[in-house]
């Protein structure tokens, strides 16, 4: 993160209270602040340069730091970002109207096409109140700010970064916010019976919490950290904007890059509909890393730990086994191996309570006893342990997939028919439903 945060203005009372934030943020970090009013080539405002100074002026010696005014001509988003990117800005900071129309920005649509076009983060301030302080600027000892930092589906690097040079240069508290889709989620995990709608379901925040936390890392700086994942029903914005205000947030960070399709989570429209919306709090909207995005990509080697072994304990179903195992064999492992007992469930097996027609405790022992017998002799010698597990109900294929969710495995190993006729076991249009529903690398081996 650089010291100079280039903050734009129309003179308007937004773009004022964006002024105030930008001075604030820049005394918490140790910057300095370019004051920016951009006239059209043709304008005959003789008196723009006074305003700018005279804004600039007060700001500086009320808040005690560096702001310079820098008069520009031509078109306002384009000198904007010339002259964030000459300057190596750090970010460049907005001032946002809340109401509709032509009047959501202090800038208006100039506001929508630097943030469509920034390379740095861009942070959306809407008006303060008259009292408000930002960051607690003229506090003596001013407390750590609330940062909410919304995150996708997607890797998020430079909103990480973007919170760890903030927090490298003032402490701050951050929670790490994670929207799901509570339908989406039952159906990929294969949840079953009777679920919470409302509050956070315990075993969809224990399947996202691991990988939540690995995007976060390390991470570097001052401050407290958190995470929290909810449910979203509805528009994100709005379910993103509850959760900050819980959190008393004082920032908002997400992601600035432009999805397509039904993408649902922190993307480039949603930044906009925040900046919009939010009536206090500021959005910072932070772009993805465009050169990065252009590389040519390099795929490291797979380091293979947990293998989906698949049988439905016939002969060709459990010849697969020893295969599953074979992957594991360099370097060692687990293996989940597992069977699929289909029977039909509730439609949808989320919103009700488990059906009587399942398994028996004499069933499933028995079950058990005869996938821990397929395990090989030699498992322990290569350092290869074993969990063995049912699912209890389902389409087989469905349940596969499901349950290589569930379990966060590398590889599904299975045979590619098991059991002739219309018995309910692993079959080849099985094995091929695998293949083309599951996320994951799938090995068939063929069965005889």
């Amino acid at each position: 993160m650089t010291n100079l945060i280039v903050c734009a203005t129309d003179f308007s009372p937004e773009a004022n209270s964006a002024l105030a934030w930008a001075a604030a943020v820049a005394r918490r970090v140790g910057g300095n602040v370019d004051l920016v009013h951009v006239e059209a080539l043709d304008s005959k405002d003789i008196g723009a340069m006074g305003r700018l100074r005279e804004e600039a002026h007060a700001v500086a010696h009320d808040v005690d730091v560096s702001v310079r005014p820098k008069l520009l001509r031509g078109e306002a988003d384009q000198e904007i970002l010339r002259h964030a990117r000459e300057g190596g800005a750090s970010m460049i900071v907005l001032g946002s109207h809340g109401g509709g129309g032509l009047k959501r920005w202090a800038l208006g649509s100039v506001a929508e096409r630097t943030l469509r076009s920034a390379e740095c983060p861009v942070v959306v301030v809407p008006r303060a109140p008259d009292d408000h302080d930002w960051f607690a600027a003229k506090k003596e000892s001013p407390g750590a700010p609330r940062v909410v930092v919304g995150l996708g589906s997607g890797p998020d690097r430079e909103l990480v970064q973007f919170v760890a040079s903030l927090r490298g240069r003032t402490p701050c508290d951050v929670t790490f916010l994670q929207l799901y889709w509570p339908l989406e989620e039952y159906a990929r995990l294969g949840l079953h019976g009777r679920r919470d709608f409302v509050g956070p379901d315990a075993d969809v925040v224990k399947d996202l919490e691991p990988g939540l936390r690995s995007k976060i890392g390390d991470l570097s700086g001052a401050g407290a950290i958190d995470v929290d994942i909810r449910p979203a029903w509805g528009d994100p914005a709005a379910n993103l904007l509850v959760a900050v205000e819980e959190h008393d947030a004082e920032l908002i960070v997400v992601g600035a890059g432009h999805a397509h399709g039904l993408t649902r989570f922190m993307t480039g429209s949603i930044a906009e509909r925040l900046a919009r919306q939010s009536r206090y709090i500021p959005v910072a909207c932070v772009p993805a890393d465009n050169v990065a995005a252009q590389a040519p990509a390099t795929t490291p080697t797979p380091n293979l730990r947990t293998v989906l072994a698949v049988t439905d304990l016939s002969v060709a179903g459990n010849a697969a086994i020893p295969h599953a195992y074979s992957l594991l064999r360099g370097n060692g492992g687990v293996v989940e191996l597992c069977h699929v007992f289909e029977h039909a469930l509730a439609s949808p097996p989320y919103a009700y309570d488990l059906p009587n027609e399942g398994l028996t405790d004499l069933q499933r022992a028995r079950l058990l006893r005869e996938l821990r017998a397929l395990v090989p002799p030699d498992a322990d010698s290569f350092k290869i342990s074993t969990h063995v597990s049912i699912v209890d109900g389902g389409k087989a294929a469905e349940a596969i997939v499901q349950a290589a969710e569930r379990l966060k495995v590398d590889v599904i190993s299975m045979a590619s028919h098991g059991r002739s006729g219309l018995s309910a076991t692993i079959l080849g249009s099985v094995a091929q439903d695998v293949v083309h529903r599951a996320h994951k690398p799938v090995l068939i081996v063929r069965g005889r």
